[in-house]
């Protein structure tokens, strides 16, 4: 369950949008501060970046006809406001309209053509759609214009994951990463490819991503799952317990801290209690039930390992790791 930050699709809008499991902020007082922002937005006095900055406040409340308004009410006033071309070209991007973001931005582009972000923009556009020669060519015209370029670089980096080619993914979050301190998106890929090479870096990136959004749980989340796989399970425990105080009944983090006490710990009553309070919140998760079955299996209880399986298998006829599970305690 672990969240990947190379997720293609968003590239366009280049914003996080997941929470534990989807990156998420889900505190109730900072969703009481967004609202707060939104309404200092409506003000009757609202000019064209008022409006253009409620647009991206609806946008990303996925709030899109709400957004399309305001924006239009920007362009209605200013035909040529760059930065109104690009939030409408994210709101297109929202609704899947790829000929419209091209227009708009080829648009933005005609009004400014020495900035440099519709450039990213339509380098983006054009990997989206698997264009990876033009998207690169769009890069280097973006650099061209502005050489200090964090966006522009982490987009290159962005198109050579999507080759398989951390290497050089790397050295462009590197750059990304040195031209703007403030810029979280390279940093979380860093970590993202050092945690899959099992490289102790990751530690010290998803750490120096923490300080930048201490509030986003996603990267705790991730940062434990990074612990929990080399060697630092208790570490990983720690860090689910808080998340499981600041976000109960999520699944995810319930079945790993019954996966750790399992697994790393061999704490099986409290991993069996863990798996319970996964099902509770997932009547029908097979990987906890099997996980549950296979603490009391490891605690000893093969007939409450027996019934667990058998139910398994009741559901599931062909589940290959019940059927194996009975046969290793002799069923």
């Amino acid at each position: 369950m672990k969240r990947v930050f190379l997720v293609l699709a968003c590239a366009m809008m280049l914003t996080s949008c997941t929470d534990v499991e989807e990156g998420k902020n889900t505190k109730t007082n900072d969703n009481q501060q967004v609202v707060s922002q939104k309404d200092e937005l409506t003000a009757d006095t609202l000019d064209v970046e008022g409006y253009i900055n409620r647009a991206r406040w609806y946008l990303t409340h996925e709030q899109v006809g709400y957004a399309m308004r305001d924006v239009n009410s920007a362009l209605s006033v200013d035909n040529k406001n760059v930065d109104a071309l690009l939030v409408l070209a994210d709101i297109y991007y929202a609704l899947g309209d790829q000929d419209n973001i091209l227009l708009t931005l080829n648009k933005a582009t005609e009004m400014a053509p020495m900035d440099s972000r519709p450039v990213i923009k339509l380098a983006e556009l054009s990997f989206l759609q698997g264009n990876n020669n033009l998207a690169n060519a769009y890069l280097d015209k973006a650099l061209e214009l502005n050489s200090i370029n964090p966006k522009a670089y982490y987009v290159r980096g962005i198109i050579c994951m999507s080759k398989n080619d951390t290497v050089q993914a790397l050295k462009q979050f590197m750059k990304a990463r040195s031209q703007d301190d403030t810029f979280i998106d390279p940093v979380l890929q860093i970590a993202t490819i050092y945690a899959a090479q099992r490289n102790p870096m990751a530690r010290d990136f998803y750490n120096q991503a923490i300080a930048m959004e201490p509030d986003n749980y996603a990267i705790y989340y991730d940062l434990a799952m990074y612990l929990q796989d080399n060697g630092n399970p208790e570490k990983a425990l720690e860090i689910y317990d808080t998340l499981d105080v600041k976000m109960p009944g999520n699944y995810d983090i319930c079945f790993n801290k019954g996966y750790v006490n399992l697994v790393y710990l061999n704490e099986y009553d409290k991993a069996i209690e863990c798996f319970d309070k996964a099902l509770e919140v997932n009547s029908k998760s097979v990987d906890a039930l099997l996980n549950k079955g296979v603490a009391y299996e490891q605690k000893g209880d093969y007939r409450e390992a027996k019934s667990i399986y058998l139910q398994i298998l009741r559901e599931n006829p062909n589940y290959q790791l019940a059927i194996d599970a009975l046969h290793r305690i002799g069923e």
